[in-house]
């Protein structure tokens, strides 16, 4: 009996929080919907660039490809592998800025 009452807790648990993370009302379930939307990418990407000043150039993705290049002809391997997380950063965002824009 004791078995049986403690298993039908533990299924309503699982019911009751999988109904709470399912409800798109409740608000923790909903938190992520519009982080960005508030977000100032420009911002974001002027101190990226000024930042690594071998990404200045960057306009575009298909600028991507010189700035590889730029990086492998870096002579620090610790600079590099920053000005390549920066890139990676840096196209993130401009891909944020066209998905705000798009809105």
């Amino acid at each position: 009996m004791n078995k049986q009452i403690g298993m039908l807790a533990v299924v309503a648990t699982v019911l009751l929080t999988a109904a709470f993370l399912a409800t798109p009302t409740m608000k923790a379930a909903n938190a992520q919907a519009n982080q960005t939307k508030g977000l100032d990418v420009d911002k974001w990407i002027v101190v990226l660039k000024q930042n690594h000043p071998t990404l200045a150039d960057i306009q575009q993705a298909q600028d991507v490809k010189d700035a590889i290049t730029k990086i492998k002809d870096l002579k620090d391997a610790k600079e590099a592998v920053r000005v390549l997380l920066a890139l990676h950063i840096l196209n993130d965002l401009m891909d944020l800025k066209t998905l705000q824009e798009a809105q």
